[in-house]
């Protein structure tokens, strides 16, 4: 008889999802609209963990329903999908700032071409951030688990715990392969980020960094999911479910216990003696995140007087028909300047627009205002080499008048605002136009870190969004940096949470290195951060301002700037 025509029985309601990885039904279709909407909307609640929208506990719980939808997808697709799906409602709710591109009249496009245009860079870049959570979980699909802490047999298959390589695996594929700068990525929306204003939990960091913190998390919501799926009637046979419902317990407590020997190690560190505090402010009474008042009591020899310029000049003044020129903006400067106290004074991300070794006057004014104000300064200008290959650079300038030899030459990119992907040479030309940069063509990336050897301080700048770069920020304190700065132009995003979020990546590099940090922005929000994450000074946006405080250098390492090398 033919083959043809023995029926298989049709499996009973939930069989499917209780036979677990060794039954997979490749034949189920992948189309399940419903679950996606479903899933983009748990995403988007996880979304509202992020900076300035600061629901950052929803972080520790709320990547459940993506772990459960993984493991339980009938074949990779399916769980490539419905990790996309998750991604798109997190990233969406995450990137909202770049809403804030819009008006776009200086690129020449008039208002609804420009919300067209915020929009469509809102949904792309979102897209490829939740591509990358679709293939985690694609490969977490794929992966045998099981929800106990130690790797088991279970069904004649040996499986790997859940508990560590759910967060190991999302660690390497969110974090550091498909957010590399070779992959164009952009590591803007990891988990860690959320729990900026939680200050002693975040001193984990100067060990095991950002990232660590981020393992951390990952793996208390695996625990989570394994608990859920451990006391389910249909457990058996599930991959994130433990063999018992002690184990799945018993996990959770020794989580706990470590979160507590987390927080006591912040706790301790966070009340080392050696900071410069406020008056009559302990660090058992200081709530978490908050902003110390200016003045400090009892501040030791190695503090420095800083003032960040924030000269509060638009898009539409710099880019408009209305554009300062070069001597307006000098201006503008000079007269800020002149109110700065003695110490480091930071104009920010081109600030001057020009190439400052081919502008001997506005030099030499600078050099000038320098000496006879007894600061040393930063100043955000553009630089070229012997080939005429351009940068978005930092120079610096010492109190004696004389501009350091070396500037320092941005390292990471932003992709389509800096340089030009290849793939934008197959683009219509109106998208090309978007990549336009006060270079014309695009920047060069510069090559290793600059540590300004200043009167002051041995100075680490920073550009822009370089503050997301763990491994480039430890480079520059590996290279000598005893302060780091980083100088930003925010006016592209007029008033939106980019700002917020740059601040909370600042406060966790200031951690991880055990440096003070000065984050100066354009138009706002600006800040001077201390070693601990704690904001000591802080600006609005869209004001014109000096802002002024005391920071502390060092020469630390921590064992974070040692090991990470990425």
């Amino acid at each position: 008889m033919p083959a043809i025509t023995a029926k298989k029985k049709p499996a009973k309601k939930g069989q499917l999802k209780a036979a677990g990885k060794g039954s997979e039904n490749t034949s189920a279709p992948s189309f399940e609209p419903r679950l996606w909407i479903l899933l983009a909307f748990a995403g988007a609640f996880l979304g509202l963990s992020a900076p300035g929208l600061d629901q950052w506990y929803l972080a520790w719980v709320a990547l459940v329903p993506l772990l459960l939808a993984s493991v339980s997808a009938t074949g990779i697709l399916a769980a490539f999908l419905r990790g996309t799906a998750f991604g798109i409602g997190y990233s969406l709710t995450y990137l909202n700032w770049y809403l804030g591109l819009q008006p776009l009249d200086w690129l020449l496009f008039n208002w609804w071409q420009g919300y067209l245009i915020a929009a469509a860079a809102w949904i792309i870049v979102s897209t490829h951030q939740a591509l990358i959570i679709g293939i985690f979980s694609a490969i977490l699909s794929k992966i045998p688990l099981t929800g106990s802490f130690l790797p088991g047999k279970r069904q004649g298959q040996w499986r790997l715990p859940a508990l560590l390589v759910v967060p190991l695996l999302w660690t390497l594929v969110c974090n550091l392969i498909c957010n590399a700068r070779g992959a164009t990525g952009v590591p803007w929306t990891m988990l860690e980020y959320s729990q900026y204003r939680q200050i002693p939990l975040i001193q984990i960091a100067s060990v095991v960094g950002g990232v660590g913190l981020g393992f951390l998390i990952v793996m208390v919501n695996t625990a989570a999911a394994a608990l859920y799926c451990t006391f389910q009637k249909k457990s058996k046979g599930q991959p994130l479910s433990a063999d018992s419902k002690s184990i799945a317990v018993y996990q959770v407590i020794a989580l706990a216990l470590l979160i507590v020997g987390c927080l006591a190690f912040g706790f301790q560190r966070v009340g080392a003696p050696g900071e410069p505090r406020s008056a009559g402010v302990s660090p058992a009474s200081e709530p978490p995140g908050s902003v110390l008042p200016p003045g400090s009591a009892g501040v030791p020899p190695a503090s420095l007087n800083v003032t960040v310029v924030q000269g509060n000049v638009n898009i539409e003044m710099q880019k408009t028909t209305h554009r300062y020129t070069l001597v307006e903006l000098l201006t503008h400067y000079t007269n800020m300047l002149r109110g700065c106290a003695n110490g480091l004074v930071v104009l920010t991300e081109s600030a001057l627009p020009t190439y400052l070794r081919e502008a001997p006057e506005t030099l030499a004014d600078l050099e000038s205002l320098a000496k006879s104000h007894n600061f040393d300064m930063v100043v955000g200008s553009l630089d070229h080499d012997q080939d005429q290959n351009p940068y978005n650079s930092a120079f610096g300038i010492d109190s004696h008048g004389h501009v350091a030899p070396e500037a320092y030459h941005k390292r990471y990119l932003v992709p389509f605002g800096e340089y030009t992907p290849l793939a934008v040479n197959f683009m219509p030309e109106w998208m090309r136009r978007l990549t336009n940069t006060p270079a014309g063509g695009g920047f060069a990336s510069g090559t290793g870190p600059v540590a300004l050897n200043l009167t002051c301080a041995k100075v680490a700048p920073l550009v822009c969004f370089e503050t997301i770069s763990p491994g480039l920020v430890a480079s520059s304190v590996r290279n000598g940096g005893q302060l780091l700065v980083n100088i930003s132009d925010l006016a592209w995003f007029h008033k939106s949470l980019v700002g917020q979020q740059m601040l909370a990546f600042s406060v966790m590099r200031a951690v991880e290195n055990s440096r003070y940090f000065v984050f100066a922005a354009n138009t706002g929000p600006s800040a001077i951060i201390d070693a601990k994450g704690r904001t000591v000074q802080l600006s609005e946006q869209n004001t014109e301002r000096l802002l002024a405080g005391k920071v502390m250098l060092s020469s630390e390492i921590t064992p974070f700037t040692h090991w990470f090398v990425f």
